[in-house]
């Protein structure tokens, strides 16, 4: 029973862990929306338009060459492809969402409000490997290789802006500092000094008003060093890639000198940055992979798997979306950061209500009739009616074909203070009427009303007490009092009958002595 129960419980612990979902990370992070593959050939660049929401992806399968847009919301195509004469190996989107693109010997102008390719819009002596623009000041920095030179062109004639800048080795990298209009180009290349091979790896800054070499920058000694470059426009802060050293170096612009290294291991060649979160990007071609770098910190905090060999990158800084061309394809990935979590309220505690005692109700004690008749010996509260004598009644009955006999008087006797206005008797008095009807009325002082008649043997019993009694039994108040007053009420009653029969008695034996 103890295995069952321990196999079942390590079973459960199991299945728990297993549907348990990943703790969700606790700071910024990447994810990965969507791979983006062309409908035809390998994906060659990408340049992204965040104002329109477009992503423009140039593609070529040796044979065949064309441009696509897509919704960066969706990833889906917009529109057919736009087939090229050339193989565009390099986009830059210019002023007005012109993008411009390079094939080879010429640059070609594609308008996406109307659809149209200008192609040959600004010929080139040699070959186009590199395009930056600044869209606010209208510029085009062209990469040459063939001419090893550096040369910028108005966006609006297409016409060049002073002379080319001549390099000693081919331009390997290409950036642009749009918010001081100074472009920024990489080379890297050796020389016999002193009967050794000499490498030397070099920035230079060009003026894009002037089209003039502005200053440069040493960055080492590293055979294949120095390759992509991005810049930090609000800092004036410059990051060149050194590819065989796994490094990117940090340029003070404004200054002109190196002032850091960050190390990026896994062969750095293309980079970005996006000035709102502070975050470099340097693609890892010897890593298929996007390292994620903090330069505050120094260090990658993170790494975003692409296809084989990273080759170009292009950044939507309004949403944080990165864009890497890798493998034939384009992978679109984009920064998340939490919410701040919404702190949970201190309940405050809930008064306890002080409980309203309740009255203790008082007893009233019910009140004691006081009789108005005599007390006697017994106990106290009991009034005991003292009967009145009358006059002898007869015993002998009225013939029924003789005039009746008038009735003998009443003798009526008080035995209180005052006298009934109705009856004519003091109140607690008992009156014995003694007549032809034989009727005996008996009252008991301080009841609650009369107990009934008791008459001579043989008579009727008399009326029931009126609203009097009724009122007297109502201000008891309950208890024992009414059954007492019931009781002596009942008593004086029986009295009243055995004293008018003991006075029948006598007179019957007086009779014959008359």
């Amino acid at each position: 029973m103890r295995t069952a129960l321990l196999t079942a419980a390590a079973a459960l612990a199991l299945t728990g862990a297993a549907a348990a979902p990943a703790p969700a990370p606790a700071g910024p992070h990447h994810e990965t929306l969507r791979t983006i593959v062309p409908p035809a050939g390998a994906a060659l660049d990408a340049e992204v338009d965040p104002a329109a929401d477009r992503l423009y992806v140039s593609s070529s399968d040796g044979t065949a060459h064309h441009l696509t847009a897509y919704d960066t919301a969706t990833g889906a195509a917009v529109g057919d492809p736009v087939p090229l004469p050339a193989p565009a190996t390099v986009l830059a989107l210019g002023p007005g969402g012109t993008l411009h693109l390079g094939l080879s010997t010429r640059i070609a102008a594609y308008d996406p409000a109307t659809g149209t390719l200008t192609d040959d819009r600004i010929p080139v002596a040699g070959s186009v490997t590199l395009l930056a623009a600044d869209p606010a000041q209208g510029r085009l920095y062209v990469g040459d290789q063939a001419a090893k030179s550096v040369t910028v062109y108005s966006t609006a004639t297409g016409a060049p802006v002073g002379d080319p800048v001549v390099l000693p080795f081919h331009p390997a990298g290409l950036a642009v500092d749009t918010t001081h209009h100074t472009g920024y180009a990489t080379y890297v290349g050796g020389a016999v000094e002193n009967g050794t091979v000499v490498y030397r790896n070099v920035l230079n800054a060009v003026d894009g008003t002037t089209g003039r070499l502005t200053g440069t920058v040493g960055l080492g000694t590293t055979a294949l060093g120095s390759m992509g470059v991005t810049v930090d426009p609000t800092t004036r802060t410059g990051y060149v890639a050194n590819l065989a050293a796994g490094t990117v170096s940090v340029v003070d612009l404004a200054s002109e000198r190196v002032t850091g290294t960050l190390l990026v291991p896994g062969n750095p060649k293309s980079l970005a940055y996006d000035p709102g979160t502070a975050t470099l990007y340097a693609a890892r071609t010897g890593a298929s992979s996007v390292a994620v770098v903090a330069p505050a910190k120094a260090e990658v905090t993170e790494t975003i798997p692409t296809g084989e060999r990273p080759s170009a990158l292009a950044l939507d800084p309004e949403t944080h979306t990165l864009y890497t061309v890798a493998g034939g394809a384009v992978t679109q990935t984009v920064r998340r950061t939490p919410a701040d979590p919404t702190p949970t309220p201190t309940p405050e505690p809930t008064p306890t209500p002080t409980p309203t005692p309740t009255p203790t109700p008082t007893q009233v004690p019910t009140p004691t009739q006081t009789p108005t008749g005599e007390p006697t010996d017994g106990p106290t509260g009991q009034p005991t009616a003292s009967p009145t004598p009358t006059a002898p009644a007869t015993t002998e009955p009225t013939p029924t074909d003789a005039p009746p006999a008038p009735p003998a008087p009443a003798t009526t006797e008080p035995t209180g203070a005052g006298t009934d206005p109705d009856t004519g008797t003091a109140p607690g008095t008992t009156t014995v009427t003694s007549g032809t009807t034989g009727t005996v009325t008996v009252g008991s002082a301080g009841s609650a009303g009369s107990a009934g008649s008791a008459g001579s043997a043989g008579s009727a019993p008399g009326p029931a007490a009126g609203p009097a009694a009724g009122s007297a039994l109502a201000s008891t108040g309950g208890g024992d009092t009414p059954a007492l007053v019931l009781a002596a009420a009942g008593f004086a009653a029986l009295g009243g009958a055995a004293i008018a029969l003991a006075r029948r008695r006598q007179r019957a034996e007086e009779e014959p002595a008359r």
